[in-house]
């Protein structure tokens, strides 16, 4: 069940908005670099871990709350759309953005797209607190930042599965931060990995749509005078370049996804070191001291080593 859209939820412009994305391409690629440029040079900048846990708990407060707004716009339209046009309606047609029955839908769609730059400040918080930012990390942002731009610049069809399935993790995810942050981390340790979980699950629903609109396209029949982009399109509306690379981005995320499941929750833990000893990837051996190995490892600090996975 849905209910009525606000006055604010009534004001995009779908086709506006995407055009604007499209032509200003450049804005991404910008955040990217200036993104990486504070992973691998913040740390060297920030000398003293900065105190912040009150904005932190609030931040991760307020994505929560945001993303539980956005799941309960788009989860319900879409489970209608499903049970009455069917799956592969569901991939294949972007007709969602225009129907004008339902504005908050391309809204709350819009809203998605742009938050992946606020989102952003997520590693900005690990960086100024001094903990680790690990590859997976800080390789999801860039990437889902720039597939983002890519699918709302062409409105793809299947593009609410995405937002609906994201808003749903997001969520659990920044609710468990939230409270963590508070001081509940020994409580809810024993659901930690449910929520990696229910990330690998939301890369296997992903992969799972990028198939299905990729078996649909590929067994385009072009017409006469038609290129097989054009038949593609009309078969199924998804530009073929965006589910190509979506693929790669799902199997990516799913591959890592579930080394860091295996490594934090399966794998055997290693013995206890000398507290004077820290872990040194580049050589795989222990000793006193570590150099510091970007924004893909661990960030030596003040002669240890903290992890993001524990709250202050």
């Amino acid at each position: 069940m849905t209910f009525p859209p606000f006055p604010f939820e009534e004001t995009c412009n779908p086709a506006t908005w995407a055009e604007w994305t499209a032509d200003h391409m450049e804005y991404p690629v910008l955040a990217v670099g200036l993104y990486l440029l504070m992973i691998f040079n913040g740390p060297k900048m920030v000398k003293e871990e900065i105190h912040c846990k009150p904005i932190l708990a609030a931040w991760n407060l307020s994505l929560s709350i945001f993303s539980i707004y956005g799941a309960s716009r788009l989860v319900p339209f879409h489970l209608g759309v499903i049970r009455t046009k069917g799956l592969r309606h569901s991939f294949c047609e972007n007709d969602f953005y225009f129907d004008p029955k339902h504005p908050e839908i391309p809204f709350w769609i819009m809203l998605f797209i742009y938050s992946k730059y606020a989102e952003l400040m997520d590693t900005v918080f690990l960086v100024i607190r001094k903990k680790r930012v690990i590859f997976l990390h800080w390789f999801h942002h860039v990437t889902v930042l720039l597939y983002c731009q890519h699918a709302w610049a062409f409105l793809i069809g299947g593009g609410i599965w995405f937002a609906a399935m994201n808003y749903s993790v997001h969520s659990i995810m920044y609710m468990y931060y939230f409270l963590t942050n508070l001081g509940y981390y020994k409580m809810l340790k024993p659901i930690a990995p449910l929520i990696t979980m229910v990330q690998i699950l939301q890369m296997v629903g992903g992969l799972y749509v990028l198939t299905m609109i990729a078996i649909e396209q590929t067994q385009a029949v072009p017409q006469a005078n038609e290129s097989w982009k054009e038949a593609a399109l009309r078969t199924c509306n998804v530009d073929p370049a965006n589910w190509k690379m979506g693929l790669l981005m799902y199997f990516s995320y799913f591959i890592l996804f579930c080394t860091l499941f295996f490594d934090k929750y399966l794998a055997a833990k290693p013995k206890p070191q000398p507290k004077d000893c820290l872990p040194c990837e580049a050589t795989g051996t222990y000793g006193k001291s570590a150099d510091k190995i970007g924004g893909a490892g661990f960030f030596h600090v003040q002669g240890k080593v903290k992890d993001s996975n524990k709250n202050d």
